[in-house]
Order: structure tokens, then C-alpha cells, then sequence
């Protein structure tokens, strides 16, 4: 009782500190209320929609991409919470007051559970003296990391927050049925959530499964056998409460859905078999049951759902690759970061590099072993998963500072009992310093921005920017879309950054917006942005736009005008107007021109 009274106490200050740098740091850039990617905006208006009457289980974006809408492939788990509270601050404060309320409540929260994650497995590796290390390694992780400040309202935080729990669950020493239950549910929920940390789940399940095989009925039996009905029970529960009934036997790679379900509820169902049934048998037989249930679950997968057995971004049009993926940093591979910008992999891939070998170090003097593997695993798993797609750096950083805070707790009590020696207190200095991501991010792009300025040339481009970032610049701002929503409703056009404001501060329909199931309206945007102006006229009529934006400083109009320059925008850029446009003037010289189309 007096550890979880310690562990919520260092939480909870720990949390104040993060909240409070966190207003202050947001108060002084005087940012709007929703986050700086498109994701945030995207989630308010899903959120939007669903306050406004839209069915809980319909998740198509009516006002998105060609005709008929696109249907979303995010989950309600979040869309909930955000609305609730939404609904809470509405009782006393006017609608766009009790929605900044909100979008500033809901991401502090989700960096609680990150906060208790990283305290509980710093008390699990050393004991009380850990807990308030963990703590501000959690703090500091979320506020570095970018997912948790105000208006950041995607899933990515929710994410951390789950995993930084399971990671607390895998760490616990007493291997307590309750803290593998709470697993379990946290694994069916991140399925939920986003199917692109299945490979994440499967590393715990892994986890979990072969812990029970090298222990069998000493330890692991009653937990094994809770992980796994705890997961195949809230996995079903979730599914049916966020899945329409005429989608139930639908596979979709992206989302919840029949593959993942069925997957996930054979793999945590043959766990639970297997514990019940094989944990007093020896060793070699409980290792041939696991590869029993892995073969089993393998072959579901390849019946099921062949197709998600690969990226789900890789069938994508090559030239929208070219014109859009590409140049989004969160889905590039450590080769292609390498190549554009090397230095700023640092922020990415420096924390778990070094983590990485701090486990190999303890795994090699035999110090925890069991703790270290399972940190081992967890970061490499996740590393590996980020050389592919950096995005996936977040969790590999995240789990790679609780083995570097492990090393700080044990440094901070080396200098109190001498505190004279100076070696022992500069050495706890360096390793607090190289465990903090932001440290390496703060490093990699000053020597960036050094070596472009001796060699005289800019520090970034069109082609290495994050187009999935929302631009700082005054385009995604009501002020500058007030214009366009005076408007006639109707079909816009324009690059696909500006999308999700447009949807955000108008009631127009966009034909473009960065997700990869809008592949037709983006296409549809980007031949149309960058074919001749005769050539274009035929693809404005065919897609039926009513209304061009253009946004001058955005780096995908720069892109077009770059890859094509006599397309469209080009031309418009260059004051060039075709006849079937026609400038609203009051727009001219703005942040975004607006043309309306005549094609009759």
C-alpha cells in the first residue's frame, strides 16, 4: 500500500510539472487550439460529425474525396472520450469554448497512463528509489515526444499511453493475474485502435507465450491463461461495438475488422488453451504446442486475410508515392531519412541504439535477466519496425528510456552515498543527457542546420519536408479560409494539406486530404494540379470542382509547380489565369487565392 501511495504521489507531481510546462510552453506560442497535424484536425471533424447526429457505427467522411464520400478507418474508441468530455464542458461554456476545453484536457490525460508506465516498470527493475525517476523519464518522454500537447487529439498518444502500460504489465516481477488481465485488454484495445501496431501486439503476445513455455505451471499458468481470455474477450466486445452488422465478415488491412479479430482471438484463445491444458507438461513439449498455435495461426492469417500479411501502403499509385508519400518523413525507411536528412536521425534512433546495448550489458553480467530480455525484445522488435517506417520511432524510444532510467537510478544513488566524486556525478549527468530524445533531436538539427549554413545552402526543401505536417504558415487558419466559406457550398480543390481545414472551418466538400483511402481524390488532385491548363479543364469537369485554393507557401504546390512547369498551378502561380477561372479578387494577394471553376 505504501509503494502505490509512493508511485501515485511521484506520478501525479510529475504530471503537474508536464502540465504546467506544457501550458506555458503552449500559452507562449500562441498556437490554436487543435494540434499541428492534420491528423488532430482530421479526428475534430470525425469527432464534429459524430455530435452532430452521424451514427456511431458510420464512419464514412461525407465530405471528402469524389462522390459518395470516403469511408475512415479510425476507431470510435477514441472519437468517445473526446466527445464525451465535449458534451461535459458544453453544460457551462458556448460550444467553440467547450471544445478548446477539451482538445486541451484529453491529451494531459492520455499522458497519465504514460507517466504510471514508466513508474511502475522503474519500480519493478529498482525498487522504491526508481519510482520518482520513472516518473519524470515519463514526463519528460511526453513532452518531448510532440503527441501529448494541447490540441493533439489523434490516436498516436493513446497508443503510447496503452503500451507504455503493457510494458509496465510485461515487468512486473510477481507476474500477478491482475496485471496480465489489464494486458490483455490493453492489447485488444491498441488492435482497436490502429492496425499498424499489430506487429507491436504480436511481440507481446510472443512475450507472454514464451515466458509460460520456459515456466510453465511454476509462474505463468493463471497468467497466461488471463492474458489470453482478457484479450479474446474485450477484443470480441470491441469489435462488435464498433463494427456495423453489414461489415462484420468485411477484411480491411487498416482497421479492425474480420482479419485482425479472427487473428487476434485464435492467437489469444490458443494461449489460453494452451496454459490451461500443457502447463505441467516438460519443457520441449510446451515449446512444440506454442510453434503448434503459431502454425495454426499463421494459416488463419493466410486464409482470412493474405492481403494484410504486407504494408497496406504498398499498392498505392506510384506517381501519388512520388508526390506524396515519399515526401512524408513519419513514412520513410532509416535509408531514405539517411539519404535526405542523416543527422536528424539522431531524435530517432539514438535512445534506442543505446538502450539496446545497455541490455545486451546487463544480459551478458546476468543482471535481471528475465526484465532485460523482455526490454531487449520489445526494443528491437520496435526498432526493426522503424528502420521500415520511422513513425514507428516513437515506441522504440519510449520503451528504450526505461532501461537508460533503470541506469540513472542506479548512478543518482552511487553519487548521493559519495557524493565527492566527481567522475560518478559527471558520469549521471551524461547519461541523463544522452536518454533524452529531445537531447539527440535538439542535436541532429542544430548540426543539420551548421553544416547548410557553412555550406551556404538552405536548411531544408520542398522535397524533404513532412507534407503530412501542418505548414506554419497562415493557410489553415479561419482568418484565411473565411473567404472560402462565404462561398456557395461546393466541391474545393487544392493541395491536400489544406483539406482538413477546409473541413474544418467550411462546409465545403474537399476533393483532397492526406489519407491513403482518399487515393482517388488525391490522384484526382494532383494530375489535374499538375496537367497544362487545357489539359486540366476536362479533369476539373470530370471530378466536378466548383472551387481551386490555392495556398502559394504550401511545400505540394511548390512540388507540382517543380515537377510540372506548365501545369496548373504553376501557371497560377505565375498570374497565369486560364479562361474557365475566375479569381474572386477580394482573395488576391492572400495566403490562398480562390478561383472559381466555369466549365459550362
Amino acid at each position: 500500500m505504501t509503494q502505490s501511495l509512493s508511485v501515485s504521489k511521484s506520478v501525479f507531481l510529475a504530471w503537474g510539472v508536464f502540465i504546467a510546462i506544457t501550458s506555458i510552453t503552449y500559452l507562449n506560442a500562441g498556437l490554436d487550439y487543435i494540434g499541428q497535424d492534420n491528423d488532430d484536425v482530421m479526428r475534430l471533424v470525425q469527432v464534429r460529425d459524430l455530435l452532430s447526429g452521424q451514427g456511431w457505427f458510420d464512419l464514412n467522411q461525407y465530405r471528402l474525396g469524389l462522390d459518395g464520400g470516403i469511408l475512415m478507418h479510425w476507431s470510435r474508441m477514441v472519437d468517445a472520450p473526446i466527445a464525451g468530455l465535449i458534451i461535459l464542458f458544453s453544460l457551462f461554456l458556448q460550444p467553440l469554448t467547450a471544445e478548446a476545453a477539451a482538445l486541451y484536457v484529453w491529451p494531459l490525460l492520455t499522458a497519465l497512463p504514460v507517466i504510471y508506465g514508466f513508474a511502475y516498470s522503474l519500480r519493478a527493475m529498482c525498487g522504491a528509489p526508481g519510482i520518482i525517476i520513472g516518473a519524470l523519464c515519463g514526463a519528460i518522454f511526453a513532452f518531448g515526444v510532440g503527441k501529448f500537447g494541447v490540441g493533439a487529439i489523434d490516436h498516436h498518444n493513446v497508443q503510447l499511453a496503452i503500451f507504455a502500460l503493457i510494458t509496465a504489465c510485461l515487468l512486473s516481477p510477481t507476474h500477478h493475474w491482475i496485471g496480465y488481465a489489464f494486458a490483455g485488454f490493453l492489447s485488444a484495445l491498441a488492435l482497436a485502435i490502429g492496425a499498424e501496431t499489430t506487429p507491436l501486439i504480436a511481440v507481446v503476445c510472443g512475450i507472454v507465450a514464451v515466458s509460460w513455455a520456459i515456466t510453465g505451471g511454476v509462474t505463468m499458468r493463471r497468467p497466461t491463461r488471463i492474458f489470453g481470455l482478457s484479450m479474446a474477450l474485450f477484443l470480441t466486445i470491441i469489435f462488435y461495438a464498433t463494427t456495423p452488422a453489414h461489415q462484420y465478415s468485411t477484411v480491411v488491412c487498416d482497421a479492425l475488422s474480420l482479419g485482425f479479430y479472427v487473428i487476434g482471438v485464435a492467437g489469444a484463445a490458443g494461449l489460453y488453451l494452451a496454459a490451461a491444458l500443457f502447463s505441467y507438461q516438460n519443457r520441449t513439449i510446451r515449446f512444440i504446442v506454442l510453434a503448434g498455435i503459431g502454425l495454426i495461426v499463421g494459416v488463419v492469417a493466410l486464409i482470412i486475410a493474405p492481403n494484410c500479411l504486407s504494408n497496406p501502403l504498398s499498392d498505392l499509385d506510384p506517381f501519388l508515392v512520388k508526390m506524396w508519400l515519399n515526401n512524408v518523413t513519419e513514412a520513410r525507411s532509416i535509408t531514405a531519412q539517411l539519404s535526405l536528412k542523416p543527422l536528424t536521425s539522431f531524435g530517432f534512433y539514438m535512445v534506442p541504439i543505446l538502450a539496446i546495448l545497455l541490455c545486451l550489458y546487463r544480459l551478458w553480467v546476468k543482471d535481471r535477466t528475465e526484465q532485460y530480455l523482455k526490454l531487449l525484445v520489445l526494443i528491437l522488435c520496435t526498432t526493426l519496425i522503424s528502420f521500415i517506417q520511422i513513425r514507428g520511432s516513437i515506441f522504440s524510444t519510449m520503451i528504450g528510456m526505461i532501461p537508460l532510467a533503470v541506469l540513472i537510478t542506479q548512478l543518482r544513488l552511487k553519487t548521493h552515498a559519495d557524493p565527492k566524486n566527481h567522475l560518478l556525478s559527471l558520469a549521471f549527468v551524461v547519461t541523463v543527457i544522452i536518454s533524452l530524445p529531445i537531447a539527440w533531436k535538439a542535436l541532429g538539427t542544430g548540426l543539420s542546420a551548421g553544416i547548410s549554413s557553412l555550406n551556404q545552402a538552405p536548411s531544408s526543401s520542398v522535397t524533404t519536408s513532412d507534407l503530412t505536417d501542418m505548414q506554419a504558415n497562415a493557410c489553415n487558419t479561419d482568418d484565411a479560409l473565411s473567404l472560402l466559406a462565404t462561398e456557395p457550398k461546393g466541391l474545393v480543390m487544392g493541395p491536400s494539406n489544406l483539406g482538413v481545414s477546409v473541413l474544418r472551418f467550411t462546409q465545403h466538400r474537399v476533393i483532397s486530404a492526406p489519407y491513403h483511402r482518399n487515393e482517388l481524390g488525391m490522384l484526382a488532385e494532383i494530375y489535374a494540379s499538375t496537367a497544362e491548363p487545357t489539359q486540366a479543364k476536362p479533369l476539373l469537369a470530370q471530378a466536378g470542382i466548383n472551387y481551386i485554393a490555392l495556398c502559394k507557401s504550401d511545400p505540394q504546390v511548390q512540388l507540382s509547380k517543380d515537377s510540372s512547369p506548365n501545369g496548373l498551378y504553376a501557371q497560377l502561380l505565375e498570374g497565369q489565369i486560364p479562361e474557365y477561372l475566375e479569381l474572386v479578387e477580394a482573395s488576391q494577394g492572400q495566403p490562398i487565392e480562390i478561383y472559381r471553376v466555369k466549365l459550362q
